[in-house]
């Protein structure tokens, strides 16, 4: 993916530091997340329901919480 879609932001998680590595899929309007470089999922944004959500893995912060960091780095709130 193009790298100036992709953020990265670090979280300390119960004492041990997580690098989160986030890219925005424009053609989906999702993030594809990398906890770690080996852990992957997909967070999304309901439009109808303003919920953020994951698939395919839980992250390793809480939903909300991920979803306020991938903004913050982005720079862009919704």
């Amino acid at each position: 993916m193009n790298n100036s879609l992709t953020r990265e932001f670090k979280k300390d998680v119960n004492g041990k530091e997580i690098h989160f590595e986030a890219t925005y899929n424009p053609m989906t309007h999702q993030f594809v997340v990398k906890e770690n470089q080996d852990y992957t999922y997909q967070l999304i944004f309901d439009m109808q329901t303003r919920v953020w959500s994951t698939e395919e893995n839980e992250p390793s912060i809480p939903v909300d919480e991920l979803a306020q960091s991938v903004q913050q780095s982005f720079g862009v709130f919704i």
